[in-house]
This record gives structure tokens, C-alpha cells and sequence, in this order.
């Protein structure tokens, strides 16, 4: 190894870096450790923590709740081969359950409300005829689906109950009575009032006699449609295949408020189409007495079709939203408000989470009143319309009597024409409070259905609100919409509904929630699945029967404590007396006492993950990787760079030592030799690696006396080039001359000729000069000289040649190799040294001289050859007749490009 101060040319010794100490490390563990407690800090306040029920049902209960599976007035169970239920849709019409079944529709008394057993007092069987089956089989539906399922049940009058089915897959509707489900009328058409697939979703209100229903309209489902028939007025629908009306729906409710049928759904939004797909939640109404367009436009559809989105967000700097739409309510009184309870979810891609936002029926109507919103081109973002630009009367509005328009069918083409063009307005409907009302995060499963008790308690002035998921499990929150948007909702319990002894133990699926009705009669849940029907108390207060503290610490609307020692179920106008505290006042003064409620505030629901648990998981795994990161980043960088200087110094030990096959730079060495240090040897020690190519040493020795200048050494430019083939046709006769020539050139200083193997493996290039304007002709003869330009090997070292020792006449063609031998060496061959010969030296090879004399044949003169240097010293020529050191530079032409030329080519002139 050479020291630290021989190192490459041009390159820098970088020291190595290294691993951090220990008193440095714990310095930066600890600072690490504070910043991770700022971060929890920080996140603490930003995700507080849910609250947990108050309340957790055990399992236990679900076997005195009673069930549905399809039973009938008999004591007998159905048989073991019957076909299980598959419920689509359930309505209650005061004490009467209509379920809507494939292929039947039942009627279940839901009295007595203490019946063990929900049994069908009527039952209508519904099937679809072989013709619908065979057809709705050809068009590649399976046998399951080809089935009729009840999609629409709804009331016509009070007689009458309006049914809807798929029919396999054409869909078909008619009137029944609602006493004996007798068949009332012929059969219509389904379509456009419900879907052909079970699968897709419909709402369908009646309304003054007409029949508004939202649904897709074909067997592909790509048609959707909000469609108006039956009744006195003229069939109506939306725009077909129009994305600005409708892109890809999915209807949710409908309702009727004032002069308009409100719909509620989510849809892809078209205004956000530049951030790919993004689902939002919308409300769309239209004008009850609307009757269509002109012939012109909008002939046999809606003139009143306006839709808004609905904004359900946490506030902050940066919204959070929950944009899918779940279910919604009725119209509901809170506090003298006409409100919607709606229930939001975030996407299946996003952070699982559910909220219930609230919304004013005022303020929705105010927002269709409102700017619209438009896109002026396919390629542009849709912005707000100017007031000035909107038409007068305001499109949307509905027409009426005493107006300028008294039918829709009257508008001008140009107030049609917006309507057809802008449906979409610009402002979102703000939720009550401008915050949810309720928020559930990370729960274990999605929230898909609500049902709402606004009679709750003994005076029937609570809000309790219910939110099914889609499991079964039932959450039961206490609404107070005058609190803080952190005291508006209490989470009273948690109960689960499906009973998988009595419902089957199937899939999922078979699990999924599908209705919540309100009971309130019997103070009972009705829960629908698609196997059975499980009717549900809305409280278990005899759960906290034996302890006052636990029952009035439930804070719940239905349950109050009573003199004798027991928590009962408090029905609507009960004169009971009882103690009840549902603001949430501390129950410390009720003293201590061990029972259900107890264990269950410090049972931790199993599947739920604290959200700060989770966030300081996710933000110390992250502190520590990046810890641990580092220091390996650290160590291997330190690694590599050690490697990397190790590398280095072995290249510096070659240089300074060689040897045998090396390829070493030779452009500074010069510029080394004072400064090498002790290791430091003469200058023939410090080339003696490049001198393996038959350089004398002679020329060494005496460029020692003095300093090694950097032109003195031979450099890459001195250094042949690559051998090239010359091109074909030249005569095989000039070739052979040339080959004698350097055969005769090639002698020993005593004209001794070499033997063909030496001259073969010494030269490795020649040399041409001449004196004239012409190329050298052998031919012709002349005055022609060669000169190896280097020797390739040491074995043969060859001498100098006296100018005066040049002969002159013609040259002897002998064999001679056509190219030299393949060897390692050939790159490193480098031109002689000038130097002058030294007696003392005699006895080393000593740099070798041009001859002369002529070796042309008789003729016109030849180019003379001359020996030439280029070398960055700078070193003279001496012509025939002048002393050596006042010879003049002349150009210097290689010919090692000729080696390789075949034995019939010639070399051409060098001009």
C-alpha cells in the first residue's frame, strides 16, 4: 500500500464517515422521543376519541326476540324441504306487516305486541308464468333470478296496496286488497315504475293519485329514469342518456313536500369529472302539476328537473366528507323544523367511517332558488352562471294559474332550453349545525340503514335515532339538536339482531340488513333480513334491574327507575313513578354497585381499534423506522466509501510498484517524483514497470541525471493506434517490397540481418518521411526510409544505426509476418526517447538510429527516412550532413495500420 500522499491525478481521499457516538445518540433518542410525544399530543387533539356506548346488550337476549321465517297461523313449523324466505321489501300500516317476498307477499299481525312467534295471517302467491321464465332463461339469466321478486309495496288508497315484481325480468304491477290480498284489477306494466334485476335499487311514491317512481327503465340497466304515471296527468320522464342528468344513480328515498317530490340518491359526479370517478350524494326535486315541454323541446318530459349535491362534512381547514349516500328518513319534526335525517358513508377506498347530518327542508328548497352551474365546454370546468345570463321566469319554477305561464308546456323555447341544459345547481345543500350529528369511524362494519323515534320516552319528547349496519348490529344514539356539535348525539347502546339459530347460518349475505321500521306501539324495532324478520325492543331495561346507578347512568329515554328497586321500560304517557336523568349528570352520589351495565363500560367491543391507538402505532413505527433508517443509511455509505478508498489505494500501490499486464497512467509521473516520499527511488525504479516493451534503458539513465520532465515520458498520444485493414487491390508485389525493407531496416548495427521470428515479434509499426511532394513508389525506386516506431518485446533489444552506417540500393524481398502476433502487450508499445548515445552504456541497448543511406532501387528520388519525435519536450531532427541535436521537426506517419494488410496489399502514400 502506498501512503496517504500518492494518490490518483485529479482525485480527492475522502474521509470515511462513521456511525454517530453513543453520548451523540442518546441525544438524538431523546430529542426523537420528545418530538413523538408532541406528535401524540398533536394527534390527540385531532382525532378524539369516540365515545363507547353506554350500554352493550349481551347475546343472550337475541332468544326472546321474536321472528318471521315465513310460519304460518299453524303450530307447525314449515316442512324441512320448504324454500327459504327472500324478503326485498317490508311495510307497516299500523298494526299490519307486509312483507314482500319472491314469488309471495304475507301479511303478519303484529299483534299481540308480546307474541313469541311472528306468523302470516294471509299469504299471496305470485309467480312468474313458464313463457317469462323460458324467455328470461334465453337472454343468459340464471333460474334464481328468473324468479318474481317484490320490489314496489306501497299504499294506493286505503284499500288498496299497490305491488310491483320483476317477473323475470319483465317487470309487472298490480292493485291488491289489503284485507285479503285479492287481486284488484288486471295486471300493468312494470316498466319504468320497477326494476327488471332485484339487484338494483328503486323508490316509488304515491302522491295525489299519481305514482312517482325512480328506477332504470331496461334490461341492461342503463337507462335511469324518474318517472311520473298513473293518475289525471300526462306520462312524464327525465332526459334519456343525458350524464347531466343522471350518471350512473343509485336511488336512496323519496318524499313529498310542498309542491315538489324530493328524490334523494347518489350518482358519479360529471362537475368533478377531472378527478376520475367521485360517487356524491344528491337531491333532485320536481313540480307535482308539471306537464312536459313544448313539441319543440322537452316534449313528454320534466320542465321542473333541478338537482343539487348534498354536503355532509366535518369542518376544518380541509373538509372531510362523507359523500355516500346510505339511507334517509321522512320528513321529520325537530324542534318545529321539517328535517331529513340522512346517513352518509365514505367511499369503500377511503377511511371506513359514517356520519347522520341533518337538513332543513327550508334550506333545500332555498338552494334550488339559488345560482346554476354549468359547463360551456367538454373540455371545461363547470362554473357558476351569471344572474344576468339566467332566464326569465326563473327555469324550474312551477307553473300555476294566475301566473304569466300558467303550464309548463307554455314556456318559452328558451327558458326549456336552460332547464335542459343546466339541471345541475352550484350550491350544495348544508347540513343543520354545519357539522354531522352523529360520526362513527373505524367501526367494524359499514352503517347502512336508519330509523328514527322523535316520540321517544315517557312524554314523548326525545329523539332516538337507530343506525343499522349491515351485520345486524344495531347502534342506539340519543339525539339533542340544541347542544354543541359535540353534545348533539349520546351513544346509549349496543345490541345486536340477527338470530342465526332461527335466520340460518348462511353468508354474509344472508346477514345483510335490508329495513328498520319503528314499532311504536309495542315500543319494538322491526329488523329486516333476507331470511327472517326480527322484532326488537328499543330498550332492555331489566338489564339494570339491582342497580339505580346503572339505570339512570344509561341515560336512556325508555328505561326509569322505580321505588321498588327495578328499572322498567317506559311507555309513551306512562303514570308510573320513576326517577330518569338523560342530561348526563354525574351518578357518583347513587353509590357502587356491580351488575351488567358495570361490566359492560369496560368491555372493549372485540374487532375495534382506538383511533389515537392507532395513529400513535402508525406514528412510532414511523419514528422508528426513520431511526433506524438513518443509521443503516449511515453505516453503509461509510461502508462504501472505506471500499471505495481501499480500491484506490490498491490502484496507488500499482502505479507506484507495477507490474506484469498492468495498464497504468504515465502522464504526471513526472510531476510525482519530488514529492514521493521515502519510498521515493530513482527515476529508472519508478518507470521500471513501463520499460517491458523493449525501451532502452540507456535513455533512462540519462534522463535521470536530470528532472524527469513530463514530456519525457511517452504519453497515450504517442501510443499506436488501432490496426485497420487497408483497402483492397494493392498489388502483392509493393507489399513483399515493403516487408524487405523493414527486414533490411530491422538489421543489427553490425548489418547482421535479425532472424524472421525477431523481426516478426519486435515490430509493431513503421515509420515513412520523404523528401519530395510525391508518395513513395517502390517500384520506381528512390530514396525511401522505415522506422519501427517501437520494439515489442525484450528479448531482442535492437541498436542504433549510424547515419553513416545507412546503405543504400535496393531491398531484398523476404518473408515477412503479415501481422505481428496477437498479444496483451501490443496497447502499451510507446515511441523511443531522444537521447544520445553514451559509450559508457555500450553494453545495454542503446536507442536506436536511423540509417541513411538509400534503400530505394535506381530511379528518381526517394522520400528520405528520417527518425522523428513528437514528444511534448520537444526534440530535433538532423538532416544527412548536419550534427545530430540541429535536426529540425518533421511529420512523423505511422504505419503499424499496414501490419495487418494481407501479403498482396501495398501501403498507401503518404503525402
Amino acid at each position: 500500500m502506498s501512503s496517504s500522499g500518492s494518490t490518483l491525478p485529479g482525485h480527492r481521499t475522502m474521509p470515511a464517515p462513521s456511525l454517530p457516538p453513543f453520548p451523540v445518540l442518546r441525544t438524538w433518542t431523546h430529542v426523537l422521543l420528545q418530538i413523538l410525544t408532541l406528535v401524540l399530543g398533536a394527534v390527540q387533539g385531532l382525532f378524539p376519541e369516540e365515545p363507547q356506548p353506554l350500554a352493550i346488550a349481551p347475546r343472550d337476549y337475541l332468544k326472546q326476540y321474536p321472528v318471521f321465517t315465513g310460519s304460518g297461523p299453524s303450530r307447525f313449523p314449515p316442512a324441512s324441504n320448504t324454500e327459504g324466505l327472500n324478503i326485498q321489501r317490508m311495510l307497516r300500516v299500523n298494526r299490519t306487516l307486509f312483507i314482500g317476498d319472491r314469488d309471495n307477499l304475507y301479511r303478519v299481525e303484529l299483534e299481540p305486541p308480546t307474541a313469541s312467534e311472528l306468523r302470516y295471517h294471509r299469504k299471496l302467491t305470485w309467480q312468474s308464468n313458464p313463457n317469462d321464465i323460458n324467455i328470461c332463461r334465453m337472454k343468459g339469466k340464471q333460474e334464481g333470478e328468473c324468479r318474481n321478486f317484490v320490489k314496489v309495496l306501497l299504499v294506493r288508497d286505503e284499500n288498496t296496496l299497490f305491488v310491483c315484481g320483476s317477473n323475470a325480468f319483465n317487470p309487472i304491477c298490480a292493485n291488491y286488497s289489503m284485507d285479503t290480498l285479492e287481486p284488484m284489477g288486471d295486471n300493468i306494466s312494470g316498466m319504468a315504475r320497477c326494476p327488471y334485476d332485484p339487484k338494483h335499487a328503486n323508490v316509488a311514491l304515491f302522491s295525489g293519485g299519481m305514482l312517482f317512481t325512480a328506477t332504470v327503465t331496461d334490461f341492461l340497466a342503463i337507462d335511469a329514469v324518474i318517472y311520473r304515471s298513473l293518475g289525471d296527468s300526462p306520462t312524464l320522464r327525465t332526459v334519456k342518456h343525458d350524464s347531466k342528468w343522471f350518471k350512473e344513480p343509485y336511488f336512496i328515498h323519496a318524499v313529498e313536500w310542498g309542491s315538489h317530490v324530493y328524490f334523494f340518491f347518489r350518482e358519479i359526479a360529471m362537475e368533478f369529472n377531472y378527478l376520475e370517478k367521485v360517487v356524491v350524494s344528491r337531491v333532485a326535486r320536481v313540480c307535482k302539476n308539471d306537464v312536459g315541454g313544448s313539441p319543440r323541446v322537452l316534449e313528454k318530459q320534466w320542465t321542473s328537473f333541478l338537482k343539487a349535491r348534498l354536503n355532509c362534512s366535518v369542518p376544518g381547514d380541509s373538509h372531510f366528507y362523507f359523500n355516500v349516500l346510505q339511507a334517509a328518513t321522512g320528513i321529520l319534526n325537530l324542534g318545529g323544523r321539517p328535517v331529513i335525517l340522512a346517513l352518509f358513508s365514505t367511499p369503500s377506498n377511503s377511511i371506513p367511517g359514517s356520519a347522520v347530518c341533518a337538513f332543513d327542508m327550508g334550506q333545500v328548497a332555498a338552494v334550488f332558488e339559488g345560482r346554476f352551474r354549468e359547463q360551456k365546454s367538454p373540455e371545461s370546468i363547470w362554473t357558476p352562471v351569471p344572474e344576468e345570463l339566467v332566464p326569465k321566469p326563473r327555469p324550474g319554477l312551477c307553473a300555476a294559474p294566475g301566473m304569466p305561464y300558467n303550464a309548463s308546456s307554455a314556456f318559452p323555447d328558451e327558458i326549456l332550453n336552460f332547464v335542459k341544459t343546466h339541471p345541475l345547481m352550484d350550491e350544495a345543500v348544508p347540513s343543520l349545525g354545519h357539522a354531522p350529528w352523529i360520526v362513527r369511524t373505524l367501526a367494524r362494519h359499514q352503517l347502512t340503514r336508519v330509523a328514527v323515534d322523535t316520540s321517544a320516552g315517557p312524554w314523548g319528547n326525545q329523539t332516538v335515532v337507530f343506525l343499522g349496519s349491515d351485520t345486524g348490529t344495531v347502534l342506539k344514539f340519543l339525539i339533542r339538536p340544541n347542544r354543541g356539535p359535540t353534545e348533539q348525539s349520546v351513544f346509549l347502546e349496543e345490541f345486536e339482531t340477527y338470530r342465526p339459530d332461527r335466520c340460518g347460518r348462511g353468508p354474509e349475505e344472508s346477514r345483510r340488513l335490508l329495513s328498520l321500521e319503528i314499532d311504536p306501539t309495542a315500543g319494538a324495532l322491526l329488523v329486516a333480513f333476507p331470511r327472517c324478520v326480527v322484532r326488537v325492543p328499543v330498550a332492555r331495561c331489566q338489564q339494570h334491574s339491582g342497580c339505580m346507578k346503572n339505570c339512570i347512568g344509561s341515560q336512556d329515554p325508555y328505561c326509569g327507575w322505580t321505588p321498588d328497586g327495578s328499572c322498567i321500560f317506559l311507555a309513551a304517557g306512562t303514570r308510573a313513578i320513576f326517577d330518569q336523568d338523560i342530561s348526563g349528570a354525574s351518578t357518583s352520589g347513587l353509590g357502587d354497585c356491580t351488575g351488567l351495565l358495570r361490566e359492560s363500560f369496560m368491555e372493549e367491543r372485540a374487532g375495534l381499534v382506538s383511533v389515537n391507538l392507532l395513529v400513535t402505532s402508525s406514528v412510532a413505527a414511523f419514528v422508528i423506522g426513520a431511526v433506524v433508517s438513518g443509521f443503516s443509511v449511515c453505516w453503509f455509505v461509510g461502508h462504501r466509501d472505506r471500499r471505495e478508498l481501499a480500491r484506490r489505494k490498491d490502484k496507488e500501490a500499482i502505479l507506484a510498484h507495477g507490474g506484469e499486464g498492468q495498464v497504468v497512467s504515465v502522464s504526471r509521473l513526472g510531476e510525482r517524483r519530488g514529492g514521493a516520499g521515502p519510498r521515493a527511488g530513482p527515476p529508472e525504479t519508478l518507470l521500471a514497470p513501463l520499460m517491458q516493451n523493449g525501451w532502452p534503458q540507456a535513455a533512462l539513465l540519462q534522463a535521470g541525471q536530470h528532472e524527469l520532465a513530463s514530456g519525457l515520458l511517452p504519453t497515450p498520444e504517442q501510443t499506436p493506434l488501432q490496426q485497420k485493414r487497408c483497402p483492397g487491390g494493392l498489388p502483392r508485389r509493393g507489399w513483399e517490397q515493403t516487408q524487405g525493407v523493414l527486414h533490411t531496416v530491422l538489421r543489427e548495427p553490425s548489418g547482421n540481418a535479425p532472424s524472421l521470428g525477431a523481426a516478426s515479434s519486435s515490430s509493431s509499426s513503421i515509420i515513412l518521411l520523404h523528401s519530395g511532394g510525391h508518395g513513395p513508389d517502390p517500384e520506381a525506386g528512390g530514396d525511401v526510409r522505415f522506422l519501427p516506431s517501437a520494439m515489442a518485446g525484450g528479448r531482442d533489444q535492437v541498436g542504433g544505426v549510424a547515419p553513416s552506417q545507412a546503405r543504400s540500393g535496393r531491398a531484398s524481398y523476404v518473408d515477412f509476418p503479415i501481422t505481428p502476433h496477437a498479444s496483451p502487450d501490443r496497447r502499451r508499445v510507446v515511441s523511443a526517447p531522444t537521447g544520445h548515445p553514451d559509450p559508457a552504456t555500450d553494453s545495454l541497448s542503446r536507442p536506436w538510429s536511423p540509417p541513411t543511406g538509400s534503400l530505394t532501387r535506381s530511379g528518381p528520388a526517394a522520400p528520405a527516412l528520417r527518425r522523428t519525435h513528437t514528444f511534448n519536450s520537444g526534440s530535433s531532427e538532423s538532416r544527412p550532413g548536419e550534427p545530430h541535436h540541429a535536426r529540425r521537426p518533421r511529420p512523423l506517419t505511422d504505419f503499424a495500420r499496414l501490419l495487418p494488410y494481407g501479403p498482396e496489399r501495398t501501403a498507401p502514400p503518404v503525402q
